[in-house]
């Protein structure tokens, strides 16, 4: 499994990939490592894909 963030401030209409400084998507293996990244965010949701 593969999880990414959907950064959602400012609602829906306004919600984002996470990605690092190059502009890449930013991917994990396991959730605990997204829930880390997703701390960091305002409104991280994370997604199973």
């Amino acid at each position: 499994m593969s999880f990414i963030i959907l950064e959602s401030h400012g609602g829906a209409a306004y919600t984002i990939i996470c990605t690092d400084e190059d502009g890449n998507n930013l991917v994990f293996d396991t959730q605990e490592e997204a829930e880390t990244e997703a701390a960091q965010c305002q409104d991280g949701i994370i997604v199973e894909l």
